[in-house]
Order: C-alpha cells, then structure tokens, then sequence
C-alpha cells in the first residue's frame, strides 16, 4: 500500500475510530453491584444489620382493600409479612429459617415449597441488598434500558427456574426495579421501588409497587428500624395470632 493510500484509509477511519471511543463501556457486573453497594452505604454498614423491622401502609387497587404492613428480618435467615387488612382479617408470610408458609384468614395454612421457597430464603436474608452475587451466582448484564425516563443497567439471573431482572439507575447506582418471570400464566411481575431515604448509615426505599398486567399492591413505609430484638416466637406458625407486632420493638 503506497504511503498516498495510507494515507487516505487513515483519514477516513479515523472518525469512525475516535466515535467508537467516546462511547461509553458497559460496566461489569461487579462494578455495577459494587455501585449499588456504595450508593445504599457501603457494604460495611450493612454487615453490621443483624434485625430489621419495617412498617407501612398497603394497598390491593383491584381488590379494593388497604391495611398497614409489616415485615422482621432476623439474621441469618428469618423473615415474616404481616399484612392487616380491615374486613378481610391478618395475612402471614414466614419463613423460618427451613421451611415458609402462608396463613390466610380465608384459604388457611399454605405450604410454600419448590421455586418460590428457594426464592423466599434468598429474600429472606437481612444483608439481601450487599450480596445479590452470592445469593444470584447466575447475574449477567442483559443490557441498558430506559426505565421511567432513567438511563438504567440490567442484570439477568436465572434461578431455580425463575428468571430474575434487576434494573440499576445508571446515575445514582440505586436499584429502581427487581422482575420475577415464573414462567406461568400470569406471566412477569415487577417491582417498583424508589423514595430511597437514610436511615442510620443505610439508604432504604420507602416506595414500592408490584405489578403483572396492573397494579397488584402498593407500599409507602412509615418506620425502619435496624437492629431491633426480635423474639423468635414471632415466627412460629400461630395463625391465630393477632398481634404479631408485639413480638418486637
């Protein structure tokens, strides 16, 4: 190739080689957990919550129902859901630690086994948020995604036969949406979640909604509370128990 043609691929190359430059790499999926990490606090605050007890409001738009809210998270592995609502009575979600279940004042007692078990136990965990690679060995980045006008990264996991999707705000870091496809009927649901606020030294969303086809439930909590003793009486299964609350400070 003469020196006059070199030349010549050289300048017309050029741009198209500067463009490629300037555009912007995508992270890995360490560096966009590492990201969320920093954004929530760090991951060393986080290791240090043992307990959490949120409480809120809730509300079922299609069912025309609404009640308070509440969840325990005692390390390693225990979680309850209690949900209160006026003229259908108190729901429990538990998870025990071995087993989970759901008491229903209508359906009664609920074994949870099979995917949304394993599913249950890692959400379970109260250090959830600062060891997704652990709990999701599977993440991979699925790619970039507007996601309510916010330029946003999105994890993909595949797990116990359910697919996971965790969208990341590329700004802030924080996690702005998690997706579970179960593969049945009703199809892909999504989670919503902003109005991230800080408590101690940790950030927590305060805003939630979880939707298929619609809105299936809405959340704003009230109060967090880290670190808080709570009796492990609390996650026995007492349908009968009314006053789940007093169980924790």
């Amino acid at each position: 190739m003469g020196a006059s043609l070199r030349m010549l691929v050289i300048i017309l190359t050029a741009p198209f080689l500067m463009a490629q430059s300037a555009l912007p790499q995508s992270p890995t999926v360490d560096q966009i957990l590492a990201h969320y990490e920093h954004a929530l606090g760090g991951k060393a605050a986080f290791k240090k919550v043992h307990s959490l007890v949120i409480r809120g409001t809730i509300a079922f738009p299609a069912k025309n129902l609404s009640g308070t809210m509440a969840e325990y998270f005692k390390s390693p592995d225990h979680f309850l859901a209690v949900t209160e609502l006026p003229g259908y009575g108190t729901v429990r979600v538990v998870y025990d630690g071995k087993s989970a279940w759901a008491e229903d004042p209508k359906r009664g007692v609920t074994q949870i086994t099979g995917p949304a078990l394993a599913d249950m136990r890692r959400r379970a965990d109260v250090q959830w948020h600062v060891k997704l690679k652990e709990l999701y060995p599977t993440l991979k980045l699925k790619g970039r995604e507007k996601i309510d006008g916010k330029d946003s990264w999105v994890l993909e996991a595949r797990e116990d036969q359910w697919t996971f999707g965790l969208c990341f705000d590329a700004a802030t870091g924080l996690l702005i949406r998690f997706d579970t496809d179960t593969g049945d009927q009703e199809g892909l649901s999504t989670v919503s979640v902003g109005d991230y606020r800080r408590v101690e030294n940790q950030e927590f969303s305060y805003r939630a909604a979880m939707s298929k086809t619609a809105v299936v439930w809405s959340r704003e909590l009230t109060d967090v509370k880290i670190n808080v003793p709570i009796d492990d009486a609390l996650f026995l299964r007492v349908s009968a128990d009314k006053d789940a609350g007093k169980h924790a400070s």
